[in-house]
């Protein structure tokens, strides 16, 4: 029997219903690693990856049918990726796998779970010291209610869900979920933590504190659109500098994607292997390592992760099933890093060797 999610819910409690799950993970993961390298929409599934560690969730944490859900959250922000944040964050708190990762199913009148309710406030909205523990009580009874039902959709069953008026950053109202998301994205903090954990992403530092607010204020009032933001801090003069500087460490699961897409190969040990040292360069797809995410740009300065990533591309060069089944450009042009790397001189035949000294060269690990 092949292994799906679908599957996996058949499969007796216990260990043969773990190894099925984590079986269907790794189809997963290798999937949008394939979708990262060679998909249609590459810039969208770039940005999908972002937001993927704004709104983390760990295959693990969720039912064996958990990489269907993951499916459903990786199409939800794709659903998105043109509206407004109060939309993406809208859809992500009605996600069965963002609400099962945070506890949200739990979440009932009768014993409030605050989980969801405390992530969304610090991470997804308002950020660290622009709340009261009474806001993540009151957000915590606003979210109650919803559990999966036999269809394995997200449903607010009445009986579960807080009855009445509550009140949250100062304002008392009887709010349902989307009337909670728009309140939180009526606030100034929301938008300056949005804009400044995608800077992280995007451009790999942070603008200064003046600069942030202009950003941030303007994002505002273009109500939040997210190619707005995206577009304006990828145009900023803080990513020329970045590009002109090379100071942006590219994430592992960016890296490997680039390196796959250049070698060209959609050979099975391909995604095997790149999947495999991913783990060991700390990015496993849909594993972050919190609810924070993953660590961004210097962060990933680490001589074991560095290590890996070395040995990683190796491996998949040292493969031969991999090498045979190679596409690689005609030349291996000065487009392909950032500044000119050290140790090889672009253009450069795609040769073997070649390869393995523009992969080794400290530039490649650059975005």
């Amino acid at each position: 029997m092949a292994t799906t999610p679908s599957n996996c819910l058949l499969q007796p409690k216990g260990k043969a219903r773990n190894r099925c799950r984590a079986s269907a993970a790794r189809l997963l993961q290798e999937e949008w690693l394939d979708r990262l390298a060679f998909g249609p929409s590459r810039d969208a599934d770039r940005l999908i990856q972002i937001w993927l560690g704004v709104f983390p969730v760990r295959w693990n944490q969720l039912p064996p049918d958990g990489s269907e859900m993951l499916r459903g959250q990786i199409q939800a922000i794709r659903d998105h990726l043109d509206g407004t944040y109060g939309d993406l964050l809208g859809a992500m708190l009605i996600n069965p796998a963002v609400q099962i990762s945070l506890n949200g199913p739990a979440n009932r009148r009768q014993n409030p779970n605050e989980n969801l309710a405390r992530e969304l406030l610090e991470l997804f909205s308002l950020g660290e010291g622009h709340y009261r523990e009474a806001d993540v009580i009151a957000v915590a009874r606003v979210l109650t209610g919803y559990r999966l039902n036999r269809e394995r959709k997200l449903v607010l069953v009445p009986r579960r869900h807080h009855q009445g008026a509550v009140t949250i950053l100062g304002r008392t109202s009887n709010y349902d979920t989307a009337d909670l998301v728009a309140w939180l994205c009526e606030q100034p903090a929301t938008a300056a933590t949005i804009t400044r954990r995608l800077s992280l992403q995007l451009v790999g530092s942070l603008p200064s504190s003046a600069r942030l607010r202009d950003i941030s204020e303007a994002w505002r009032r273009q109500g939040l659109l997210l190619p707005w933001l995206v577009r304006t801090l990828e145009q900023s003069p803080e990513a020329a500098v970045a590009r002109e500087r090379s100071t942006k460490l590219a994430d592992p699961i960016s890296m490997v994607a680039r390196s796959l897409a250049l070698l060209g190969s959609r050979h099975a040990d391909a995604l095997r292997i790149s999947r495999v040292h991913l783990d060991r360069m700390g990015q496993s797809p849909f594993q972050p390592p919190s609810v924070k995410g993953w660590p961004v740009n210097e962060e990933w300065i680490n001589l074991r992760w560095l290590q890996a990533r070395r040995r990683g591309l190796q491996a998949l060069l040292a493969d031969e099933e991999v090498w045979s089944t190679r596409r690689l450009p005609d030349t291996l042009g000065t487009h392909l890093t950032a500044i000119p790397p050290l140790t090889i001189s672009l253009p450069a035949e795609p040769t073997r060797s070649n390869l393995a000294q523009l992969w080794a060269d400290p530039v490649w690990q650059l975005s």
